[in-house]
C-alpha cells in the first residue's frame, strides 16, 4: 500500500462494512491515512481492517448503530484513542427500509428511515465536530446521494426527505464552522455497483438496463470511483470547497 496526501491524516467512515463505504476507507488508507471503521457487522468490519492491514495501512473497526448517539461517541473516541484524533469523516451509513407513496406511509416507518439517513449524519457530525475542534480544523464528507438533489417518483418519500435534508445539513454546519478551519461538503452519488444497488436489481436484466440508461454516460459508477471523490474532498487539493455538494452522477441531473 502506497501512502498519499493523507499521510499522517486520522479518518472515521460509517457504512464501512461494503460498498461505498468500504471502497472510501480503503482508499482514504491507501492515501496515507489511519481509518476507523464503523458499521453494524463487526465480522465485515475485521474483514476490511485485515484487507487494509495487508496492503500496509492502518485500520480498526468499531460495532456501530449510526442511530445511537453513544456508538458514534464511541468511533469518535477510538479515533482519538487509536491514533490521536480525527481529521476526516465520511458518513455514508444510510439505508432505505420503507416503500410506498406518501398518503401510504407509516409514520413509524417513516421516521426509522429519517432517522437512519439524516438524524444519523447529525449525531455523527456533532462528535465528529468537537473531536477536530480539538485538532484544529477537519473535513467533513456526507454523503447525500443524488436523490437529495432531485426527487425520486418511486414511492420512497423518507430516503429522499432525508437526503435532501442532509444536504441543508451540510450547508448550515458549513457555515457555522467554516472559520474554525471545518470544510463540511456533501457528495451525491447516482447509481454505484455496490452489493444494496446489486440487490435490489437482482438478475433483472431489465431493471439493470434501465438504470444504466437513466445515465448519460451508458453505466453506473464503480464503487472505486465514488470512493476517490470522498478522497478528493479530504485532501488540501480541494482546501476551498466547503458547503458545496459534489455530483457524480453519469450526466443524470443534467438532463
Amino acid at each position: 500500500m502506497t501512502t498519499g496526501n493523507l499521510h499522517g491524516k486520522v479518518a472515521l467512515v460509517t457504512g464501512a462494512s461494503s460498498g461505498i463505504g468500504e471502497a472510501a476507507a480503503k482508499t482514504l488508507a491507501a492515501r496515507g491515512a489511519a481509518v476507523v471503521l464503523a458499521a453494524r457487522r463487526i465480522d465485515q468490519l475485521d474483514r476490511v481492517s485485515t484487507e487494509i492491514a495487508e496492503l500496509g495501512g492502518k485500520a480498526v473497526g468499531v460495532a456501530t448503530d449510526v442511530t445511537v448517539d453513544s456508538d458514534l461517541e464511541k468511533a469518535v473516541a477510538t479515533a482519538v484513542d487509536q491514533f490521536g484524533g480525527l481529521d476526516i469523516a465520511f458518513n455514508n451509513a444510510g439505508s432505505l427500509s420503507s416503500m410506498g407513496l406518501v398518503a401510504e406511509q407509516n409514520p413509524s416507518t417513516w421516521t426509522a428511515d429519517v432517522n437512519t439517513v439524516l438524524t444519523s449524519t447529525f449525531l455523527s457530525m456533532r462528535h465528529e465536530i468537537i473531536a477536530m475542534q480539538r485538532r484544529g480544523g477537519g473535513v467533513i464528507i456526507n454523503n447525500a446521494s443524488q436523490l437529495g438533489v432531485v426527487g425520486f417518483g418511486a414511492g420512497i418519500s423518507a430516503y429522499v426527505a432525508g437526503k435532501h435534508g442532509v444536504i441543508g445539513l451540510t450547508k448550515a454546519a458549513a457555515l457555522e464552522y467554516a472559520t474554525q478551519n471545518i470544510r463540511i461538503n456533501a457528495v451525491a452519488f447516482a447509481s454505484v455497483d455496490t452489493p444494496m444497488y446489486r440487490s435490489s436489481v437482482g438478475a433483472d436484466e431489465d431493471a439493470a438496463a434501465l438504470f444504466r440508461s437513466l445515465h448519460p454516460l451508458g453505466r453506473i459508477a464503480t464503487a472505486e470511483e465514488a470512493a476517490s471523490s470522498v478522497a478528493y474532498l479530504a485532501t488540501e487539493e480541494a482546501g476551498f470547497f466547503t458547503g458545496s455538494v459534489l455530483v457524480m452522477d453519469g450526466g443524470w441531473t443534467a438532463q
